[in-house]
């Protein structure tokens, strides 16, 4: 079997990412690779409140950053505690193009992502992060579905 290098695992801190980190941060450990856990943030719409003046939505946003960053290193904080190399990487923009993005920079080998699961209709108009990084990602994409769907 392959070794794999480099582990990109990103994270939307949804219950769907948590089956994806548990399987990430085994995988690392089993072939002592670093794990790069990334979260991409998509800044809020500046137009959630077209009567607000211009800094609420500057705090709107810092708000979001600091919030995500907090929840980044938590995550970060129990892959090192079950023994792994580990790094985040904290992006911001649509997330499929960041995933892309960061596991050329890092040269990641493989990404372990969670996926909702959604089919039908709710899959047209929500997308799918998941499809688009597994049709267009140069190295192997680990999906795993989120329990209870």
């Amino acid at each position: 079997m392959r070794a794999f290098r480099r582990i990109l695992h990103p994270t939307d801190f949804s219950r769907a990412s948590a089956p994806a980190f548990r399987l990430a941060v085994g995988l690392a450990m089993a072939y002592r690779a670093p794990l790069l856990i990334l979260h991409a943030m998509t800044p809020p719409s500046p137009f959630i409140d077209e009567g607000a003046p211009p800094s609420s939505y500057l705090d709107l946003l810092a708000l979001a950053r600091r919030s995500a960053k907090r929840r980044l290193a938590a995550i970060l904080a129990r892959a090192r505690r079950e023994g792994v190399r580990a790094q985040a990487i904290f992006a911001e923009g649509l997330p499929a193009d960041e995933i892309l993005r960061s596991t050329r920079r890092s040269r990641a080998d493989l990404i372990v992502m969670g996926t909702h699961g959604r089919t039908g209709v709710s899959r047209v108009f929500m997308g799918s992060v998941a499809d688009r990084v597994v049709r267009e990602s140069r190295c192997p994409v680990l999906t795993v579905r989120a329990h209870g769907r």
